[in-house]
C-alpha cells in the first residue's frame, strides 16, 4: 500500500506546488504572492547583497584614516580616501538590490473580493505604491551603498524616490528622509537639509527614523557651525552608534566640539571615553594629545609639556612626532610663549616622517605666526612647504597658496636686505666681536649638520639591525645592498668629504693626475720617467708651488662655510665692496617695498621700506625715486596720513614734472577719479556709446580721448576703443578704422570684443565687404560668424527638425547682464528638488558676448518641452527668468548658434517647424528609467556566471530551493 500511495502523494505535492507558483506573479497581489516575493527577494537575492554590504562597511572601518587636525566627520564616508574602500562589495550590494526590485516588485493593488467596506487601516494599505514588504531593505541598502561610496547625488536621488514610494509608511519614509537630508549636508547644501528636517519635525517616525534623524541633525548643525546646539543630538548619536570604533570616533568629535566651546572638563571626559573604549592606537594617541591640550589651560602646562616630550622620545611614537610637537606648540602658544611655540612647531615639521595632514597643520600654524610677526623670509619657506602637502579642499588652502606666491616674489629682495644689513653691521664691529659672531654661526652650522647626519644614519639603519660597534668588521658594508651604507650613497658623508677636499686642496678640475704640476712632461716622457720629470718640475718651482698651495688653501677656506674666511670674504670692508652692498640693499628695498605693497598688502611695512630707501640712498636712479614717491603718496593716503601724502605728491610733481606718475597725480580731476573712478569711467563709456548711436562721432572722439587720458587701463578700454574704431569707419576714415582694430587685437587679445575685431580684420583681408549696417550691442541676437554684410543672408535649411534626438533647454542672455552664479544655483536647485531621478547636467557656453546656460540630458523634444512647461509654471523660477530668452533646441542645432545661425534665425525656424508638432498629454520626467519591473513569468535569464550562494542550474528563475 505504501508503495502504491507514494506516487499519488508525490503527484499531489507537485500539483500543489504548480498551483502555488502559478499564483506567484507580480501581476497579482495576494497574501501568497506577497509572501513568495518577499521570501524570494530576501533569501534568493538580497542575502548575498547584505553580506557584501556588511563586508564593505567593515573594510571601510578598518581602513579609514581620519584627519585629527580638523573636526572629524560624523560619517567615515565623508573621508575621500575611505570612499574607495569596499567599493566592489558596495557595487555588488547595489546590483543585488536592483535585481530584487526588477524581479519581485509588486505594484498592482489587491482586489476586494469580499465586497465589505474597507476600514482606515485597509485603505492606507491599498494606497501603497509597493506591496512587497521586504523590498524596502533593497531600496535602503542601495541608497546607503551609494552614500558610503561617496556618490552623494545618486544616493540623494535614491532616498528621494524611496521617500515618495513609501509615503504612506512612516517607518520607511522617515529613514529615507533623514538619509536624504544627510546627503544634502554631504553635498554642501546644509540649508536644504534644514528645510527638509523642519518639514518632518512633527511627523511620526519609527525608532530607526529617530536615530537617523538625530545623526543627520547633528551633522547639519556641525556643518553650519552651531556646535552648542549640535551637542544634544551628537550625544544621542553616540548612544545609538553601532560598533565600538564608531562610538569612539563620535566621542572624539564631541570632545573636539566641547574644546571649541571652551568647556575643558566635558571635553576631557569625552576623550577619556575614547581611550577607555580600546580603539585603534592612532585614535587613542590623538585622544591623549587632545586631553593634554585641554588641561594645558591651567597651571599644569609645564608638567603636561614634559609628559608629551617623554612620549616624543618613545620609539612607539616615532611616526607621530609631528602631532606631538604640534600639541606642545599649541600649549606654549596658549601660555603666550610664542618663541617656544615656534621652536616646537619647527621641530615637529623637521622630524615629521609623513607628509600628511598633521605636518601640513603644523606648517600652517607656523606660517601664520611668521606672517603675523612680519617674518616674511621664514614664512616664504614654511608656506611653500605647507602648500605642497596641504589638502586642496582645506578651508585655508586658497589663502595659503596666494600668500606663498606673494612671498616667493618678495623673499629674494627681503633676504638681500637682511643679508646686506648683517654684513654691513659686521664690517663696523670690533674684530673680536666680529669673530665671535662668525664663530656662533659656524657652531650652529656644525650642530645642524651633526643632527642631520645622525638622522640620516638612523633612517639608513635597517630595522632590527644592531648599530655597528668600534672594532667590528665593516669591510663588506658597501655590498650589503642597503642604500646609504656605501659612502657614495650617503649624501651627508659625500658633502662632508667634498668640503674636506676643498679645504685641503681648493677647487680643482675633475681630471686625471690633478696633483702633477707639469702634466706635459708626464705625457711626453711616459711612465718610465714620470717620477723623475715630476721631481725636476717640483724642484725647479718650489716657490711657485708654495704660492699656489697657499692660494689654494685660501680659496678652500673662502669656500668652506665651516671656516672664518668664508664669512670674512663676504663682509664689505673696501669702498668697492660697500658700493656693491649698497646697490644690492637699495634694489632690495625698492623691489621689496613694491611687492609687499602690491602682493602682501602690508602697507605700513611697505611704507617703512620705501621711506628707508629715500632716506639712506639719495643717489638712486630717477625712475626708482619717482616710483617710490608715487607709491609713498598712495600708501600715506591709504593709511590716513593726508598731510604726508600731499608732501610726497608735491615733491613728485616738482622733481619729475614730465614723468607719467607726476602727470597722473597732477591731473585736476585726480581726486575725483580716485573717489569715483569706476562710476566716472562707466559714465564716459556710456556717453561714448550713446553718441555713437546718435551718429555724433565728434563726441565719440572727445569721450575716447578723455577715457584714454584718465583711464588708460580701465575696465572699458577695449570696448570704447572698438566704438572709436567704428566711429572712424562711419566717419569715412577706413584706414584709421583698421589701424584701431589692429591695436585692439594686439592690446586686448583675450577680450571678446577683440575676437570680434579679429574676425572683421580677417574678413577684410580675405576680400569681403564691410557691412553698411551699424554695430549695436543689441545685435547679439542676430550675430553669426558667417558673412560680413547684411546681403549674405543665411539659409536655415541646415537646421534639422528631428524630435527624437538629444535636446537641451537653453537660457540665452548678454554676457554680464545677469548674475550668472545665482542663476546657476537656482536652476541646479530646481532640477535637484524636482527631478531627483534624472541627473540633468548644466553647461555654460559663451559666444562673442552671448552667454547660454544649457540644461542637457533630454532624450526627445517631448521631454524638453515638458521640462520647460513645468519650469515656467514654478512661480519662483518664473521670477528669476524674467528678461532671459529660452530655446528648446537639439544638441546638433545648438552647435550652430552664433556660428552659422543666429538666435533670431533659430527662433524663426522653431516657430515654423517645431512649435506645431503634436505633443503627448503627459510626459513623465521624474520616474527611474533604469529599473524596469519584470514579471518572473516573463523573465528570460541571460547567460549567467555562477555566483556564490546562488543556484544557476534552473532556467525559469534562480530560486535556490528547486521550486
Amino acid at each position: 500500500m505504501r508503495c502504491a500511495l507514494f506516487p499519488i502523494g508525490r503527484s499531489l505535492s507537485l500539483l500543489t506546488l504548480v498551483l502555488f507558483l502559478s499564483a506567484c506573479s507580480t501581476k497579482k497581489n495576494t497574501a501568497g504572492t506577497r509572501f513568495y516575493h518577499s521570501f524570494a527577494s530576501r533569501f534568493n537575492i538580497l542575502y548575498n547583497g547584505e553580506v557584501a554590504y556588511k563586508e564593505a562597511l567593515e573594510a571601510q572601518q578598518k581602513g579609514n584614516q581620519d584627519d585629527y587636525t580638523r573636526l572629524l566627520p560624523l560619517d567615515i564616508a565623508r573621508n575621500k580616501g575611505t570612499q574607495s574602500l569596499g567599493k566592489s562589495n558596495y557595487e555588488t550590494a547595489i546590483t543585488k538590490s536592483e535585481k530584487a526590485i526588477k524581479l519581485h516588485s509588486i505594484k498592482k493593488r489587491p482586489l476586494n473580493n469580499t465586497g465589505k467596506k474597507l476600514d482606515d487601516k485597509e485603505k492606507l494599505f491599498r494606497q501603497r505604491k509597493e506591496f512587497n514588504p521586504y523590498l524596502r531593505h533593497a531600496w535602503l541598502m542601495m541608497g546607503k551603498s551609494q552614500y558610503n561610496m561617496g556618490e552623494f547625488v545618486e544616493a540623494a536621488s535614491t532616498f528621494s524616490y524611496i521617500q515618495r514610494l513609501y509615503a504612506t509608511q512612516p517607518e520607511v519614509s522617515s529613514v529615507a528622509t533623514a538619509w536624504l537630508a544627510r546627503c544634502y549636508v554631504a553635498m554642501g547644501w546644509p540649508y536644504d537639509a534644514e528645510t527638509l528636517l523642519d518639514k518632518t519635525k512633527r511627523d511620526s517616525m519609527s525608532l530607526e527614523g529617530r536615530r537617523e534623524r538625530q545623526a543627520t541633525t547633528a551633522a547639519y548643525l556641525i556643518e553650519t557651525g552651531q556646535y552648542k546646539e549640535a551637542m544634544p543630538h551628537l550625544r544621542a548619536s553616540i548612544k545609538y552608534a553601532k560598533g565600538r570604533q564608531q562610538r569612539a570616533r563620535l566621542n572624539f568629535l564631541a570632545g573636539q566640539l566641547e574644546t571649541l566651546l571652551g568647556n575643558p572638563r566635558p571635553a576631557y571626559k569625552h576623550f577619556q571615553k575614547v581611550i577607555r573604549s580600546n580603539p585603534p592606537y592612532e585614535l587613542a594617541f590623538n585622544a591623549r594629545i587632545q586631553q593634554s591640550e585641554v588641561m594645558s589651560l591651567g597651571p599644569k602646562a609645564k608638567t603636561i609639556i614634559k609628559k608629551l616630550q617623554r612620549m616624543a622620545r618613545s620609539e612607539k611614537n616615532k611616526e607621530l612626532l609631528d602631532q606631538l610637537y604640534y600639541a606642545i606648540g599649541n600649549i606654549y602658544l596658549s601660555q603666550r610663549d610664542t618663541a617656544h611655540a615656534i621652536g616646537a612647531y619647527e621641530t615637529g615639521a623637521e622630524k615629521s616622517t609623513r607628509n600628511g595632514a598633521a605636518k601640513a597643520q603644523t606648517l600652517l600654524r607656523l606660517s601664520e605666526i611668521y606672517w603675523q610677526r612680519e617674518n616674511y623670509i621664514d614664512a616664504a619657506r614654511t608656506y611653500a612647504a605647507c602648500v605642497s602637502i596641504l589638502d586642496k579642499e582645506h578651508k585655508d588652502y586658497r589663502q595659503s597658496e596666494e600668500r606663498s606666491k606673494a612671498l616667493t616674489l618678495a623673499e629674494p629682495h627681503l633676504s638681500a636686505i637682511k643679508l646686506q644689513d648683517s654684513l654691513q653691521r659686521l664690517a663696523v664691529m670690533p674684530e673680536n666681536k666680529r669673530l665671535e659672531a662668525i664663530d656662533r654661526v659656524i657652531e650652529a652650522l656644525k650642530k645642524k649638520e651633526k643632527e642631520e647626519a645622525k638622522r640620516n644614519n638612523q633612517q639608513n639603519q635597517p630595522a632590527n639591525t644592531p648599530t655597528p660597534q668600534p672594532g667590528m668588521n665593516n669591510a663588506n658594508a658597501g655590498q650589503r645592498g642597503q642604500r646609504g651604507a656605501w659612502y657614495f650613497y650617503n649624501p651627508t658623508t659625500l658633502q662632508r668629504g667634498a668640503q674636506e677636499f676643498q679645504r685641503r686642496w681648493g677647487r680643482r678640475p675633475n681630471e686625471d693626475n690633478w696633483r702633477w704640476s707639469n702634466r706635459e712632461g708626464l705625457a711626453a716622457g711616459g711612465e718610465g720617467n714620470a717620477g723623475a720629470q715630476a721631481n725636476d718640475s717640483l724642484a725647479s718651482s718650489t716657490d711657485e708651488m708654495q704660492e699656489q698651495e697657499d692660494q689654494a688653501l685660501q680659496d678652500s677656506l673662502k669656500n668652506d662655510p665651516h671656516q672664518r674666511e668664508y664669512y670674512l670674504a663676504q663682509i664689505p670692508f673696501s669702498e668697492e665692496q660697500r658700493e656693491l652692498s649698497n646697490q644690492l640693499l637699495s634694489d632690495g628695498l625698492y623691489n621689496g617695498g613694491l611687492i609687499v605693497m602690491r602682493d602682501i598688502q602690508n602697507q605700513p611695512y611697505a611704507r617703512r621700506l620705501l621711506e628707508r630707501l629715500l632716506a639712506n640712498f639719495p643717489n638712486i636712479p630717477d625712475e626708482q625715486r619717482a616710483e617710490a614717491l608715487y607709491h609713498l603718496f598712495l600708501l600715506s593716503g591709504h593709511l590716513g596720513d593726508e598731510q604726508v601724502a600731499e608732501q610726497y605728491r608735491q615733491e613728485l610733481i616738482a622733481r619729475f614734472p614730465n614723468h607719467k606718475r607726476a602727470q597722473l597725480v597732477g591731473n585736476p580731476l585726480y581726486e575725483r577719479i580716485a573717489r569715483e573712478g569706476k562710476h566716472l569711467e562707466d559714465t564716459t563709456y556710456q556717453a561714448a556709446y550713446a553718441a555713437y548711436e546718435a551718429s555724433n562721432y565728434e563726441a565719440v572722439h572727445r569721450q575716447y580721448a578723455f577715457h584714454t587720458q584718465n583711464f588708460p587701463e580701465g575696465a572699458h578700454s577695449a570696448r570704447i576703443l572698438f566704438v572709436e574704431a567704428m566711429s572712424r569707419l562711419y566717419g569715412g576714415n577706413r584706414k584709421e578704422f583698421l589701424t584701431l582694430l589692429e591695436k585692439l587685437i594686439k592690446t586686448y587679445g583675450k577680450d571678446e570684443v577683440a575676437e570680434m575685431a579679429n574676425e572683421i580684420v580677417k574678413g577684410v583681408k580675405a576680400g569681403r565687404l564691410l557691412s553698411d549696417s551699424k554695430y549695436s550691442q543689441s545685435d547679439i541676437w542676430q550675430r553669426r560668424r558667417t558673412g560680413f554684410s547684411t546681403g549674405d543672408s543665411l539659409s536655415t535649411d541646415t537646421l534639422k527638425a528631428d524630435p527624437f534626438t538629444a535636446y537641451s533647454f537653453v537660457l540665452a542672455y548678454p554676457s554680464g547682464a545677469v548674475d550668472e552664479d545665482l542663476l546657476l544655483y537656482e536652476l541646479a536647485r530646481y532640477n535637484f528638488s524636482s527631478y531627483m531621478v534624472r541627473n540633468f547636467e548644466i553647461e555654460i557656453l559663451d559666444n562673442d558676448g552671448l552667454s547660454m546656460m544649457a540644461v542637457r540630458g533630454f532624450q526627445s523634444y517631448d521631454e524638453v518641452h515638458a521640462y520647460a512647461q513645468r519650469l515656467y509654471a514654478d512661480r519662483h523660477m518664473l521670477e528669476r527668468l524674467q528678461g532671459i530668452r529660452s530655446l528648446l533646441i537639439s544638441d546638433e542645432n545648438l552647435r550652430m548658434i552664433g556660428v552659422s545661425v543666429s538666435v533670431t534665425d533659430y527662433e524663426d525656424f522653431y516657430q515654423k517647424h517645431l512649435s506645431t508638432l503634436p505633443l503627448p498629454e503627459s510626459t513623465i520626467l521624474d520616474e527611474p528609467t533604469d529599473l524596469p519591473v519584470i514579471d518572473p513569468d516573463d523573465y528570460e535569464p541571460q547567460t549567467k556566471t555562477k555566483e556564490e550562494g546562488e543556484d544557476t542550474t534552473t532556467t525559469s528563475d534562480d530560486f535556490p530551493f528547486g521550486f
